[in-house]
Parts: structure tokens; sequence; C-alpha cells
């Protein structure tokens, strides 16, 4: 300090003899002068040098060190005494300075070497020692401070020796990056081995930077020179402001989520900054450089690059010289960018659109280490992200590709035919595959769809190796997904089949043994033969049982399955069921039954109630009622394909035999009216009206249809009207199914049942007795008429029967006209509700004893012949009925008759049941679940695969279940959409299917493994393939994502749309329709063990001919979006649409002519 005190010092003194050189020219200044103006810069050394010396006393008291990082420079003072806490400190920070003051009035400051982030810097306190940390962050990281740099003449403090690691700026990596709402940015850039001890994100307003170290082979073997100890940095300058406070950023195993809060809220449209005309963009090969080139070169392009402070170069030191560098490379490094201010961030005039797919997995690349300019090459091809290449229709090939684009996201199959370690594995001597051609041919389309080098990739060599070894793939007509599916894993396995020579096995059967024993015995056996990665990963294992219907005889069999083709519940209906309880005091349950269209039964609809009830099936019975009575009563057998969804079901609840533990009545019950209520006008022989309404018209009492002003009217149309008059019945309500125990078969008990059950469908009222109305015998006696019962009630009912007069001398008999109010019920009952006593609907309750309350209604018994049969009203003693007869519940409704009641039907008293409220909606929509189950329940075989019984020794239609028992990792579930309506037609069904995305748990369906499963078996869907369409024209697309290694419930890369050429993104909910066809599920927690490279001895001929294979089939080139497959194959594709269109053409016209010629052959039979 002292020596710069001098020099100052010295330049004081020759500056005052330049001025005095100056001053001399014009006016030459005394001796005294000279002496005074070098006494005066005398003193004012002097006294510049004391303050020095007490500056630095009391710097030196305060400060102690200071140290550095690439991101951060720390300051540490001495507090001294009287600080308890970081609060008795005032510390001040700027970009260029900072401020210390104590509480003991002591303070340090310093001018800073370079800027630092004010506003992220912070103060920690330490007790232990009293020692207190500056902490602050450099602006621009990665730059070496050569001094802390105080004030001028203060303090001069030595640099820390630093050795920087080496350091990679990176001009681009893989990324993606959305708007989330108008307040974020979210940025994914995808890195695999990130240490994340030194791995870190830095904001500034304008920009931010990744700055990693990672230990991906595949990421390193790009950037030549570098190693898992290189620091890579990558920085981006933003196209308007953030808030570097509010940024986040979270570490994955495969990449790094930024974060970003944006300053205003706005739309961005992109994320990097706009170029301006003329710059230079990044280069595309990474720009090693050290920490001292730093200064003058910025990560990133040119638009990024960040103005750098340059300092003179110090006495007897050397200006560094920096690296030669590409002239892109220097264009690129040199450009400054100038910091916008807030208005022109706001203002966006041209929106960059930036890719929306995403991707989470490094390109598939050959195994085989290519020179660094092989992989510039590579990255100057790509054209799309990895996984979104799609495969170009050859002509009607989109089945083919639904199912490559789906196999190629099996995580497992991916990275399997990845690294080339499938090689080892094949089988060239293996008669039933191709001799490795399908495996290389498989794997060189993988690698094609996941190196982003092709937006659309042409199948044509993998569709010949296909179409040479199954001929019905040859040629461009229409296929089925699942079959071509099928055919490729069979032949793949076939060509990676580990057995070189299969040995003979036969089929194991129980006989009895344990299922376990048998299970692991036939899997074993089925090893022998068919060992390969596609067996360990796509194959489980059915139980097969077999039942023989005449002796019983039982075969159960393990058999290996690729796929589950499960069926389809056929097409419902839904059927509107009334549930009646045993208890007459309970209301009716509507129930909604869904039930097949086809080949239903009166079984399903008595077990879904008896499911809703929780009963027996066998306690309930099912009719069908209709017209106020029973219409047929429906047996279990009995099938529903003729009952539509508007008829009336009843279900009727009976007293089980086992609970009563006796014998049981079963009684059907239809109601009826004594008078049937037919309104009559005018008389029938006189057509004349009657006079008025006291004088009304009297009614023939044995049919009721017509009436007569007079006995004399009715003597002279009695021989027009004798061959019409029959008896005449009306019913009335609806018809009711009662049970009852043998020893409580009651009158008084009848009777009170059918009180209870009738109220819910009908409406009576008894009017009040007039003191003036005749009884009948008093009309009887008055008219001088004898009464005839034939087939009616007695006693005072007989007015309401059939009544008829004779004569001796063979005159034709002439039935008695009854006079008195003849007015219909409905006539009375509107005539009451206009009165003052108005009916009320429901069943009113007499206050009369019992036997009186009988009177409103007489039972009949109605045999097999429809023959009446008064039943005796004998009270409480017992009655003798046969079982399943029908009663008739007869209502007196006759106004002749002292006591009547006026009655009519109404709307049934009915609940809803509110578990079959959504019935309806769930009409031609079911569940993966149910036809799981239906999968696995009992069916009889068909005649023509009818089973050999080995103990009858003959073919029998035995009954056969499928179970599960071994579940492969890889589940592929088959919805049958398709079944045959004729020997030439098949049929679609496009009923919705709802399967679930995560958490298919099979445990309910796995019977076997149960204790060698440590976690159950529970899957997440992965890809789709759809079928749109019908049978004679349709098309194939697939939804797929791949899951994580790890962990299937997430995606390294997103759910995609693959329609032949084009791949969009999709969202989850798009996943599921009722265009689903082919299922894709990945097992939880069980991944398959790849299994590492067989070094087997191929010999030089093999191995030549896989390579020739090699080089045969990665001979390919982009296929242009726009190109057709018809102009290449101009000739092959019109013949194979000729001959396509033609077999449809007729596949239509006979499936119209065929059920003509069929009936009129039967006809003419």
């Amino acid at each position: 300090m002292a020596s710069n005190g001098g020099r100052e010092a010295v330049g004081c003194r020759s500056g005052a003899q330049h001025r005095g050189g100056r001053e001399n020219s014009s006016d030459v200044p005394s001796n005294s002068n000279k002496k005074k103006q070098k006494d005066r810069a005398n003193q004012e050394s002097r006294e510049a040098k004391r303050a020095a010396t007490q500056a630095c006393s009391c710097v030196s008291d305060v400060f102690v060190d200071w140290k550095q990082n690439v991101n951060e420079v720390t300051v540490r003072l001495r507090c001294g005494e009287g600080v308890q806490r970081v609060e008795d400190i005032s510390t001040t920070f700027t970009d260029t300075h900072c401020h210390v003051t104590f509480p003991d009035e002591r303070q340090w400051s310093c001018h800073l070497q370079e800027e630092i982030e004010a506003s992220c810097s912070r103060v920690q306190y330490k007790e232990k020692g009293g020692y207190l940390h500056l902490v602050m962050h450099k602006k621009i990281p990665f730059h070496i401070w050569p001094s802390l740099k105080v004030r001028k003449g203060i303090l001069f403090l030595h640099i820390i020796e630093f050795s920087p690691e080496p350091m990679v700026n990176l001009p681009h990596v893989k990324k993606d990056s959305y708007e989330k709402g108008t307040d974020l940015m979210v940025v994914n850039v995808y890195m695999k081995g990130l240490c994340r001890n030194k791995a870190r994100v830095l904001f500034r307003e304008q920009d931010f930077t990744l700055i990693f170290q990672t230990s991906d082979s595949n990421f390193l073997r790009l950037h030549p020179d570098c190693s898992p100890n290189t620091v890579f940095k990558w920085q981006v300058k933003l196209r308007n402001l953030i808030q570097p406070d509010h940024c986040t950023y979270d570490f994955t195993p495969s990449r790094v989520d930024i974060t970003l809060k944006k300053r205003h809220s706005q739309r961005w449209e992109g994320l990097e900054a706009p170029v301006k005309q003329g710059a230079v963009g990044g280069a595309k090969v990474a720009v090693p450089s050290i920490p001292g080139c730093m200064e003058n070169s910025q990560p990133g392009s040119s638009q990024h690059s960040l103005p750098a402070k340059e300092e003179p170069p110090r006495a007897g030191e050397e200006k560094p010289k920096s690296p030669k560098v590409s002239p892109r490379v220097e264009d690129s490094v040199s450009a400054a960018v100038v910091p916008r201010s807030v208005p022109e961030h706001v203002g966006i005039t041209k929106p960059e659109l930036t890719p929306k797919p995403t991707c989470m997995v490094q390109p598939m690349t050959y195994s085989p280490p290519a020179s660094n300019e092989h992989h510039e090459e590579e990255e100057e091809k790509k054209v799309c992200l990895p996984g979104f290449t799609g495969l170009v229709n050859l002509g009607n090939t989109c089945f083919m590709n639904s199912v490559i684009q789906s196999l190629s996201n099996t995580r497992e199959l991916r990275d399997y035919f990845h690294d080339r370690a499938f090689e080892g594995e094949i089988n060239c001597s293996n008669p039933l595959g191709t001799g490795g051609r399908l495996a290389i041919g498989f794997a060189v389309l993988l690698r094609a769809l996941w190196k982003g080098t092709h937006h659309a990739f042409q199948p044509s060599k993998l569709k010949a190796i296909v179409a040479s070894k199954a001929s019905q793939f040859t040629g461009y007509a229409q296929h089925d997904a699942q079959e071509f599916m099928a055919f490729l894993l069979d032949g793949l396995h076939e060509d990676l089949n580990r057995i070189q020579n299969k040995p003979y096995t036969e089929t194991v059967d129980s006989d009895g043994r344990l299922d376990d024993v048998v299970a692991e015995e036939a899997w074993q056996r089925h090893k022998m033969r068919n060992d390969s990665f596609i067996v360990d990963l796509f194959q489980g294992q059915f139980k097969s049982k077999l039942v023989c219907p005449s002796c019983s005889k039982v075969s159960i069999t393990f058999d290996p399955f690729l796929y589950l083709p499960v069926p389809l519940p056929q097409k419902q209906k839904i059927l509107s069921v009334f549930y009646f309880a045993k208890e007459p005091h309970k209301k009716p349950v509507k129930f909604l039954v869904s039930v097949s269209k086809e080949n239903s039964s009166t079984a399903e609809v008595l077990e879904s109630i008896a499911r809703s009830l929780r009963t027996k099936p066998e306690n309930l019975r099912l009719a069908e009622v209709g017209k106020n009575r029973f219409q047929r009563i429906l047996l279990p057998s009995h099938s529903l394909d003729t009952v539509s969804s508007t008829d009336m079901l009843f279900c009727f609840e009976v007293l089980s035999k086992d609970l009563a533990k006796e014998r049981v009545v079963v009684l059907q019950v239809e109601q009826k009216l004594q008078v049937p209520n037919i309104p009559i006008s005018k008389c029938a022989s006189c057509l004349k009206p009657p006079v008025s309404e006291e004088d009304k018209l009297k009614r023939c009492t044995r049919c009721y249809r017509v009436g007569y002003c007079n006995q004399a009217c009715q003597r002279t149309h009695w021989p027009s009207h004798k061959g019409l008059c029959r008896p005449n019945t009306e019913h009335v309500g609806l018809p009711f199914m009662l049970s009852v125990p043998e020893s409580r078969l009651s009158y008084t008990r009848l009777t009170q049942l059918l009180e209870g059950y009738s109220r819910f469908s009908v409406n009576v009222f008894q009017p009040p007795f007039q003191s003036g109305r005749m009884s009948p015998e008093a009309l009887q006696s008055r008219l001088e008429l004898p009464l005839m019962a034939d087939g009616s009630c007695s006693g005072d009912e007989a007015v309401g029967g059939s009544t008829a007069s004779g004569s001796v001398d063979g005159q034709p008999e002439s039935p008695t006209p009854l006079p008195g109010c003849q007015a219909t019920a409905s006539n009375c009952l509107s005539s009451l509700r206009t009165g003052d006593s108005a009916a009320v609907p429901g069943y009113q309750q007499p206050s009369e004893s019992a036997s009186v309350r009988g009177s409103q209604f007489c039972i009949t018994l109605l045999d097999s012949s429809n023959k009446e049969q008064r039943l005796e009203d004998k009270e409480d003693a017992l009655l003798e009925l046969p079982d399943n007869v029908t009663l008739e519940l007869v209502w007196k409704n006759n106004e002749r008759l002292k006591e009547y009641v006026l009655v009519s039907s109404k709307e049934l008293e009915y609940e809803e049941d509110p578990g079959s409220v959504s019935e309806t909606a769930r009409a031609g929509h079911f569940t993966l679940e149910q036809c799981l189950n239906l999968f696995t329940k009992p069916e009889v075989l068909a005649p023509e695969e009818a089973w050999y019984c080995p103990k009858c020794q003959q073919h029998r239609e035995a009954s056969k279940q499928l179970l599960l028992w071994r579940l492969p990792n890889i589940l592929i579930i088959q919805l049958k959409r398709f079944s045959f309506r004729s020997f030439i037609w098949r049929d679609k069904i496009n009923d919705m299917v709802d399967f679930p995305i995560r958490n298919l748990d099979l445990s309910d369906f796995c019977i076997g493994q149960k204790e060698d499963m440590q976690q159950p078996p529970v899957y997440d869907l992965y890809a789709v393939i759809n079928h749109y369409g019908g049978m004679i024209g349709g098309h194939y697309t697939a939804y797929a994502r791949l899951p994580s290694d790890k962990n299937s419930q997430r995606s390294d890369v997103g759910w995609r749309l693959f329609d032949d050429s084009t791949v969009t993104m999709v969202d989850e909910s798009q996943v599921v329709t009722r265009y689903a066809y082919v299922l894709f599920f990945r097992r939880r927690n069980s991944p398959v063990e790849r299994p590492p490279r067989i070094h087997r001895p191929l010999g030089a001929e093999s191995s030549s001919a896989a390579s020739h294979i090699w080089w045969e089939l990665e001979d390919l080139d982009e296929v242009p979006l726009q190109q057709s497959r018809m102009s290449e194959y101009p000739d092959d594709y019109v013949r194979y649409l000729v001959v396509g269109m033609s077999v449809a053409v007729l596949a239509l016209v006979m499936n119209f002519i065929y059920p003509l010629l069929s009936k009129a052959i039967w006809t003419g039979v």
C-alpha cells in the first residue's frame, strides 16, 4: 500500500510540474509559489498514507478471508463483541457494492470485482467463532474472479487458488415446453444419469441456465472428449421476463422439470426469444471451453451471450490467449445481447410455434460405437422426436401398422431388440421360423421408429417376410389385426426359440392329482419345446375343465395362451319387472333388469332380482300381465326373446316350503266386476232414449250389453238378441299371486290377503245406504217373476246374475228385466265426485265387522275348464284348495243391491328400486370385468367341437370352462366384437366396453400361483388397437404410450394416436372408446429380466448370413408423406382393389339371396 501511495505522490508531483510549465508560458510564478505547492503536495501525501494505514488496520480487524465457486462468492467477517444475532448487523447489497455496519459502529464496505445478484444475496451468522458470512450470487456463473476488488487504496486481496473442472457449452438439448395457463411455462429437459448433487438451475429475469454432470453413456458418446466429470451448461434466452424467486426445478430419473413463473400474465407462444435478422444460430455441436475464456463466450447461441467485463492485465502478467474456434462459433460467442426493457418483452409480434409432442427417451441407435461424424450425420437427419414416426399404408395395411406401433411401445420388447442382444438367440435351424429374417426385420423397423429420422416409414420389407411365411397376408386385402399380431409374435418366437431340437411331449392330464403339480408339469413340458423371450413376456397358462354330460367324467388340463379372446355380452334390452313381496302390506317395487336380446331366459331375471333382494330364485315367480289378467306364467327355462321392453312383468315372492315346514298353496287371483261398466244410451228394441233420468233403461242381466224401456221391448228384441247374449266379464285392476300355508288357509285369512293386495291397483268406494232404496226381495215380489240363479251369487246377489223366464209350452225363454238404477259404475263415480261425498282414492275400510267387509266382494273358484264355482264363506274353517288354482275376486258393484261398492282401476302404486335406476344407461355399455366373467363362465361345446370322452369312448357335447392360472407380464386382451350370422357373413358389436387405464386387478380371476405371488396381479394399459367401420370396409388405428422402465404407471412418452403415417399427441381421456378391439396391459412390479447376450457358436456361415440380412434390411429411405402407394405399384394396386371390391359385392349379394333361396326351398318342401 505504501508503494501505491508513493506512485500516487509521484503522479501528483509530475502533474504539478506540468501545470507549472503551462503557467510559465503565460505568467512565470515566483519561487515562493513553487515551494508552497510542493509543501501542499507533501502534506496531502502524508494524510493519504495515514488514512490508508488506519483503514487497513480497521479492515484487518473485520475481514478474515473469502472464497468462491462457480456460482457464489462467500466473504467471512469477524463480528466482534455485541453481536448476538444476525438482525443486529445492518447489511446492504447492490449489484456492485456490499456494505456492512456492526453494532459498535465499525463498518466494512467493498466495491466488488463483478456484478452480483443483489436480491439473491444472504447473510449467515455463525455463533461458533463469531463470524459473519456474506453469500453473494454471481450474476454470470462460472466466471472466476481474480480478486474481491475493494475500493482503490483500501484493500487488495490475493486470489484463492481454484481449479475448475472442464466445461462444455450446449447449444441445444433434448427438451419440450408448454404453457400451463397464462402464468407458468414448463420446460422438460430429457437427460438421464444426472449427478443431482452438482446439478442446478440458475434463474434470471431474461434467461435461465442448466448446469449438470451426467453419466449417461449415450449422451457422452454424442460429445467427444467428454467424461462423467465434464460440466455441461445450457442457457436459454427467454422470450419474456420471469420472476426468478418464484421459479422452481425438480429432478426425475429421466428428465429435469423446470417451472418458470412469468412476470406478466400472458401467452408467450414459445420459449426462446426470436432470432433477429442477421443473427447466427447456435452451433449444432458442443463447444468445449475453459473458465479462462468464459468471460468472452457465453453458453448457447449468439442471442444468448452475455456482455463480459474484461480487466486490463496487471504488470508482470500476460493476457491469456483465447482458444481457436471455428468462424461460426466465433460469430456466435462474440455477439452481445442488450437487455430489453419491460415493454419490449410484453409485446409479442411474431409467435413462434414449438413442437408439441413429448419425448422422454433417448433415440434408438445402432449399438456398435460409431464415429463422431456418424453421430453428427444422424443428428442432422433427425426430423421428429423419437417415437413419433408413422408407418406408410401400403394398401389396406392399417391392420399391420396398428399392431407394429403397439408392439413398438412394449417397453421390454423395444429394449430387447434395441441392444441387439437377440442376435445371440436367433434360431437358424428352426423349420417353423424364417432363419432370423423376421426378428432382424422387426428390429430394423423398431430402430427406424425410434431414431426420429423419418416422418413416415415404409414397412414393405417386413410385410414381404411375413407374406413369405403366411400366404394369407400376400397382397393388399383387408385382414384382422389380431390374426396378424398372433402370427407376428409366433413368428418372432420361432426365430428366437432357444430350443434347437424339440423333444416329443404329451398333454398332461390331472388324473386326480393336485392342480399345482399338474400345472407346473404342463408348463415345464411346454418350455421344453418353446423357450424364448416372447414366451417369457407374453404367454400365460389356462386351466381347462371339461365335464362329460353322460358319465360326469372330469378332465383338467393346463394349456398356454398368448392372448385372451374375451367375448362381449350380447345386445341388451331393459325389462320393467314389478316385484310383490309375500307380505301384503309392502308396496310393490319396480326393478329394471338388463337381459340379452337373444337367448335370454326367465332364470336371468329371477337371478338378477334375487341378488338385489338377497333371496333364492326358486322362491320367485314371474308372470306376464296384460289386459288386467295373467297372460302366461313364465317358468325359469322359458325364453324371453318375444318379451319386449314395453311388456308388463310381475314377479311374486312366495312362501318357501322349507321355511313353512308344510305344504304351501300358491293361488293366482284376478279381479273382475259383478256388473260390467258398459254404457247404454238407447233401447235396443225401439231405439228410444230414456224419457228422464229417473226412468233409466233396464239391462239384460246375462250380458249387460243392452237395455230396454220395459218388458215389452225386451220380449220383442229377445229372438234377435238370444244368439248374441253371452255372459260378459270385465276385469278390473291387476292380477296378483299369493301363497298361504295349508294350516292357515281359511276364508277369513284369504279375505284379508285379497284386500291387502287389491288396494294397490283399484279404487273402492262404498256409498252410504239410502233408506228409500228397495231391497232385491221387495223388487222380486213386486215383479212377481221368479229369479233363477244361473252361475251367479246367491241370495241378495241374484239380482246381478243372469236370470231367465220360461214357459211350459215351449215358447222361447225371455230374460227378466230388472227395474231400478242401471247407471254404470263410472257414471256413479262421476256423479259422486260432483256431490258432497267424494270418492276417495284407495281402498276405504268400512267400520263394520269382518263379515260385513267381506260382503264387498265374493270369491269364485275357476277350474281347469273355466267353470266358476262360488267359494263358501266358512270363516275360520280350513279350505281344501288344489295348488296353482285361479281365484276370481268379484266386486259387488250392482247398484240394485242394498250395499254395493264403486270400483275403478288405477295406476299401480309402487316404489323405484334405487339400485336399478341407472340400468337404462348401462344397456349397451359393458365393463371389462363383465367380459372376463363371461370368459370364465362354463359353456356347452357345439356339436362340431364335441369332445371325445375317454370313459364313454364317444364324442360328447361337454361343458367346458376356462380359468386363468398363470398370468403373463404383458397381457393382451382381444374383445371379440365379430360374430357369425351366416356361413358367409359376420356381424360386428359396437357396444361400449369400459376398461381401466390403470389398476386392472385380476386377483379374482387368477386362481393359480396364489402363494407364489408376492403382490397382486395389477396391470396398467399402455396400448389400444381400434377398429372403425364394419365387415365390408373398416380402418385400424392405435393409441399407445411408452411406459417407464421401472414404473408402468408413468410414461416416458405420453399417449399418441397412430393413424398410419400420422402421429399426434392425445389426452389420456380419449383412449377409452367404443371402437377398442385389442388391449395391451403391462404388469406392475414384475419386470422381465432381459436375458444376457448368449455367445453361441453360430459359425462363419450363420454370422455372415445375419450380417447380410442386417445390411439388406437396413438399406431404407424415408418415404415422403405425399407419395402414394398407387404411384409406386399401380398395376398390383388396381388389380387387388378390383378383386377385393368384387368379392365384397358378391358377399353382399349372397347375404340377401341365400335367405330367400332357403325360404323358397323350405316352402316347396
